[in-house]
């Protein structure tokens, strides 16, 4: 009697022209689809609505402030280094319209001043301190809200005399202002209400309209930073050694003659203490 019927493998040469037969029908599918929704060659019925995402994206002030970078960083004669950015959002709103080098006016002192915010953030320097208001100043990650370091430049490697980078790039030392028993920072972020809204609409506000939200950010913030005398000085306002720097390094700190080397010499070095 007969059996059941044998059910026959198909070979597998079937497979392969499956898979290859099918290869071709996607890229035919693409290319049809590509020329119907975005090709020049075809009629383009998505095209339009490309073009105007892509100019709601664009933004010519952030475009203005990028190409302002750049030129700050040709314009000075700094040894430029690559190094780890923070996110946007968590970046002070200095940064919304100041670039990484932000003192240019004066030659003789910009280099210097620019190396200062490797070490501490804006609000150290410029902060308007209010009559009976107290602040304390201590190290700042906005990564990490509690930061033990050790951090930049706190101290010298023995063997080259040349300060150590650590493994924190983005503590800086930051004011922090007493109120209602707490500390609060006084930096203002990327991410506050205020920035995130300002961000926003930037685009659409005239330079009139954008200097006065600007004021805004700048309620607590003079124009020109402290005297060198402020920090550098035994008693100063920064306490080096409570902020973690090495006892060698916060004598050198205290003890450097900064405003009589600008004050008093049209030239001037720099010493091994910056390396």
């Amino acid at each position: 009697m007969p059996g059941e019927p044998k059910r026959l493998e198909h070979p597998k040469t079937v497979y392969f022209v499956g898979f290859i037969f099918g290869l071709i029908t996607l890229a035919v599918v693409t290319g049809v689809a590509y020329h119907l929704s975005f090709s020049p060659h075809g009629p383009a019925v998505l095209r339009p609505l490309k073009a105007k995402f892509e100019k709601e994206k664009k933004s010519a002030i952030l475009d203005e402030v990028r190409q302002h970078e750049e030129f700050e960083k040709h314009r000075h004669f700094h040894h430029s280094v690559s190094y780890q950015q923070l996110p946007e959002q968590k970046r002070p709103v200095c940064y919304i319209c100041h670039s990484d080098y932000p003192h240019g006016k004066n030659k003789k002192v910009r280099a210097l001043l620019n190396m200062h915010t490797q070490f501490f953030v804006c609000e150290t320097c410029h902060l308007e301190q209010q009559e009976g208001q107290a602040v304390t100043y201590k190290w700042y990650n906005p990564l990490n809200d509690d930061p033990k370091g050790p951090f930049f430049g706190t101290s010298y490697d023995p063997a080259t005399g040349n300060l150590i980078e650590g493994d924190d790039p983005f503590s800086k030392i930051s004011p922090y202002i007493h109120a209602g028993g707490k500390m609060e920072s006084a930096i203002q972020r990327q991410d506050a209400p205020l920035a995130l809204d300002y961000i926003k609409v930037k685009d659409t506000l005239t330079p009139e309209q954008r200097d006065n939200v600007k004021k805004k950010f700048h309620v607590s913030i003079k124009a020109k930073g402290h005297e060198c005398k402020t920090c550098h000085s035994k008693g100063g306002i920064l306490n080096f050694k409570q902020l973690g720097f090495a006892e060698n390094r916060a004598i050198d700190l205290e003890q450097l003659n900064i405003a009589g080397m600008i004050t008093k010499y049209e030239k001037f070095y720099i010493p091994n203490l910056f390396q």
